[in-house]
């Protein structure tokens, strides 16, 4: 009963990577299949393309959905960066709170495009509506991360704080490799210059 416990909410607290994972897996597949059905077999799938479309609308935003629970979306914080902490923190909070209005439009503009969507595939036959849900799902969850990542910035500073400076952390790590194999070189480098210098007495 606890693994199944467990698994229910690994499940729930990757749902997003799960949905995002199983349209990549689909639309792979279904590209790949449809390759060899096209120049192997002279008989392409018409409806894969359609397929493809679907999977890669939800692999975009539900899969951004992932991104962003997970702080990996790319962001130019040249000048935060010179900010002190607390005012760094400040202006997060408040970009948070517009990301909870902004998500939350784009999501009810999604479902009133979901809703509406009267056009189906040429093909396959199928609605539109499949396709546009992606829409409204994926800022449904970024528009629920986002609200709780605001509460916790009152009720948990320290989480929130480690939440974005974990970048920076990343950022250092990088710094640091970047710098390890630049002086790999140099002394590759050097080596090479010694043994040109030892033919050349030769």
């Amino acid at each position: 009963m606890n693994k199944v416990l467990k698994g229910l909410k690994w499940f729930i607290l990757h749902i997003e990577e799960v949905i995002a994972c199983i349209a990549l897996s689909i639309m792979l597949c279904v590209i790949f299949f449809n390759v060899i059905m096209r120049y192997i077999f002279r008989n392409p799938l018409n409806w894969s393309d359609e397929l493809s479309m679907i999977c890669l609308a939800y692999v975009t935003f539900v899969g951004g959905a992932a991104a962003y629970k997970k702080n990996l979306h790319f962001g130019i914080d040249i000048i935060l960066d010179k900010l002190p902490e607390k005012a760094r923190m400040g202006i997060r909070i408040i970009t948070n709170f517009v990301f909870i209005i902004l998500f939350g439009y784009t999501c009810y503009l999604g479902w009133v495009l979901t809703k509406g969507a009267v056009k189906k595939f040429n093909y396959s036959g199928w609605s539109y509506k499949i396709m546009d849900f992606a829409l409204p799902l994926g800022f449904l969850s970024m528009c629920i991360y986002a609200v709780r990542f605001f509460i916790m910035a009152f009720t948990d500073p320290k989480a929130y704080k480690h939440r974005y400076e974990q970048t920076y952390e990343e950022e250092n790590v990088d710094n640091e490799l970047i710098k390890t194999s630049e002086e790999m070189f140099r002394k590759a480098e050097a080596i090479d210059a010694d043994e040109g210098e030892r033919r050349n007495e030769k």
